[in-house]
């Protein structure tokens, strides 16, 4: 890392550093939200930004080409550093989020590596509204629910614990909204799997 005692290394660091941050930090929020510490991740950064330059010529040259200082330089460099990172992650991570990039590796019979790390995470990122859903616990017993927007699934691989924001009784093919309890909590270490459906399909 550059010293950041000088206001060199600090435009350096803005330069290099923070494009690549920002494209990696919106992208993530589409498939674990976490990000790796910035010692492990810095190369990661500069690689981003310099392929997001190449990418971003045009708009590269128009802001060196500001001469005068004013608002206009002032919001071109904001837009080059902050904005367009910001707009570059967001379509990559709807783009990963939908497997479009690939879906179209596949279809030249390549076939990569998942970029979502883990099948819970995968599982739960793309559900879209409401959905059902059959806990089985440790214990075998099984606790039925909604996970919904007001729902939430852990994405730390180390608590995978789950909120669901309504429970059911679950007898049979019958699914009977609890009024007491309205919602629950249930811990990482008493979920042994999942099922889930579309409300249409009950």
């Amino acid at each position: 890392m550059p010293d950041l005692k000088s206001i060199e290394s600090v435009y350096l660091v803005l330069a290099f550093v923070v494009p690549g941050m920002i494209i990696t930090f919106v992208r993530a929020q589409f498939f674990t939200g976490r990000m790796r510490s910035l010692s492990e991740s810095i190369v990661t950064y500069l690689a981003v930004t310099v392929l997001y330059y190449g990418l971003a010529a045009p708009v590269v040259e128009y802001v060196l080409s500001i001469q005068e200082p004013g608002r206009q330089k002032i919001f071109a460099w904001v837009g080059l550093i902050i904005l367009l990172p910001a707009l570059l992650g967001l379509v990559l991570g709807i783009l990963g989020q939908n497997d479009i990039f690939r879906r179209l590796l596949q279809l030249c019979r390549i076939n990569p590596v998942h970029a979502t790390p883990a099948a819970w995470d995968y599982a739960f990122a793309r559900l879209r509204g409401d959905h059902f859903v059959l806990v089985t616990l440790s214990d075998g017993s099984t606790v039925g629910g909604v996970y919904g927007g007001r729902s939430f699934a852990s994405s730390d691989p180390a608590e995978r614990d789950l909120f669901l924001q309504e429970i059911y009784d679950v007898d049979g093919g019958s699914w009977k909204k609890r009024t007491e309890p309205q919602a629950i909590l249930i811990p990482a270490k008493e979920i042994k799997h999942v099922q889930i459906w579309n409300p249409k399909g009950i």
